[in-house]
């Protein structure tokens, strides 16, 4: 993880052998927010994205990085201290040479906040 205690994943739910959902926790007092904002926190895009990699990862049991974002939406913000509680729903989907297509779709208390397609690629473990 590159941002220690920034979530929790509580739960990850197998719906098919490339798609699962994924809910997880927000740490509202992560220091991230300090940041993004002092007085009105706000997820950062960016973590957004570290937390779908960090997954993906967990889920394939290699590390990953992106290689390409087809497309990303963010469709509205999220506020740690008001939705804490994030659901995920990543498709990979193996395109060879240690790559893959992944899909992600976030929704907080019904909403969606994201959409993404994107491109992993494994890396070695060194």
């Amino acid at each position: 993880m590159l941002l220690k205690e920034f979530y929790q994943v509580n739960e990850k739910i197998t719906i098919t052998d490339n798609t699962w959902k994924i809910r997880l926790n927000l740490n509202p007092q992560h220091p991230i927010y300090e940041g993004h904002f002092p007085q009105q926190p706000v997820l950062p895009g960016v973590g957004t994205l570290q937390i779908i990699r960090e997954v993906a990862s967990s889920l394939l049991s290699i590390p990953v990085q992106y290689t390409q974002i087809s497309s990303c939406k963010f469709l509205s913000a999220i506020d740690p201290g008001k939705t804490p509680e994030l659901e995920l729903t990543l498709t990979l989907k193996e395109e060879g040479n240690n790559q893959w297509q992944v899909k992600a779709d976030g929704e907080t208390n019904g909403e969606p906040f994201i959409k993404l397609k994107a491109t992993l690629k494994g890396r070695i473990k060194n």
